[in-house]
């Protein structure tokens, strides 16, 4: 067994140095304010963080009249309609006919009038140039969607520290992905596309509107590029406690067995058998080989996101760095497989696998 372990670390390896150059092959597209662009924003129940994003809006370094804003209200029973109402945006406030992000997504690009779709979260922060460094690559007429960057602020403890730096991982490993032309990952906090490639994809999946579509994209040979420049980062809070952490990653990882993507198929399954044998080790007490093996996957992975934390501009402490790669393992098997056989909750609302 030990040599089959060892085989999974070195593909494991090879797929992180692989997205590592992958990310560093990545380049910025020079700045452009020309394009006209319709702006999606499903909502839920989010009156504590709409103002934030309005003002966000409402102060981008972009041409407004270019813009078309659209909110799309997916059931609210709270005053986030309301708020909306009292901004200074001309906005297209309409709601959703069905129920979840999807639905609502699919009701807003219905109502775009423009060809280019960006879309972000209720609940995320914007830089001021954020429009023009995600709408930037589609000067180029065969990008036909755009991944960005996301992150988390208001780190104020380390088990929010753990968080973004996991988080950044995935970000960053979708991001390298892309630059070898093995796009598999995006997040719908920060993604736009042309609305002649938008498919409503994997209806009966209440989450992943944004991975679906970037396989969809992928399958039918669309350009998909990334944003890498740091006024593209849009950011969010980290989940304040571990149940929300952990509910957070049971919906993201229940859609992984309906992917059809083979590069999504495998990183997926390597990711949870590299991991799985780590368990392993520990468990039939080889603390020497499980230790080997975790210094080895440590050192490949610290270079990895010490190149993400540049751009992300995250001081993140040694120690948390150390905390995430001992219990990584166990959480992610933990999540891989509770988020196939169980629940998780979503805005309020309870989905099954």
């Amino acid at each position: 067994m030990i040599a089959l372990y060892s085989i999974l670390l070195l593909l494991y390896l090879l797929q992180i140095k692989s997205y590592s150059k992958g990310w560093s092959s990545l380049s910025s597209v020079a700045p452009i304010k020309e394009l006209e662009l319709s702006v999606l924003v499903a909502f839920r129940n989010e009156e504590k963080h709409l103002p934030l994003l309005l003002s966000d809006l409402e102060n981008q370094n972009y041409p407004l009249s270019k813009v078309q804003f659209i909110f799309i209200d997916d059931s609210s029973e709270d005053k986030s309609f309301e708020i909306i109402k009292t901004s200074s945006l001309k906005i297209d406030l309409i709601s959703s006919e069905g129920n979840g992000k999807k639905a609502a997504i699919e009701r807003g690009v219905a109502k775009a009038k423009y060809d280019i779709i960006l879309t972000t979260d209720a609940d995320c922060r914007l830089t001021e140039d954020w429009i023009t460094s995600m709408v930037s690559p589609f000067t180029e007429k065969d990008i036909q969607l755009v991944s960005g960057p996301v992150a988390y602020h208001g780190l104020d403890n380390d088990f929010k520290k753990v968080q973004a730096l996991e988080f950044m991982s995935l970000i960053g490993s979708g991001a390298g992905a892309i630059g070898i032309q093995k796009a598999f990952m995006c997040n719908g906090a920060n993604m736009a596309f042309r609305t002649s490639i938008f498919s409503n994809t994997e209806k009966e999946i209440a989450s992943g509107d944004d991975v679906f579509l970037l396989h969809h994209v992928k399958k039918n040979k669309g350009k998909i590029s990334f944003a890498k420049n740091q006024q593209a980062i849009v950011s969010t809070e980290p989940k304040p406690t571990l149940s929300g952490f952990l509910n957070q990653r049971k919906r993201w990882a229940s859609k992984t067995s309906a992917y059809k993507d083979a590069s999504a198929q495998w990183v997926s399954l390597l990711i949870f058998l590299v991991n799985l044998s780590f368990i392993a080790l520990f468990i039939n007490e080889q603390l020497f080989v499980l230790t080997v093996f975790y210094l080895i996957k440590s050192i490949v992975d610290f270079i990895f996101l010490r190149k993400l934390c540049r751009f992300f501009e995250y001081d993140v402490p040694f120690y948390v760095f150390c905390i995430l790669e001992i219990i990584y393992p166990f959480y992610i098997v933990w999540v891989a497989i509770s988020s196939q056989i169980g629940h998780y909750s979503w805005k309020g609302r309870r989905y099954k696998k």
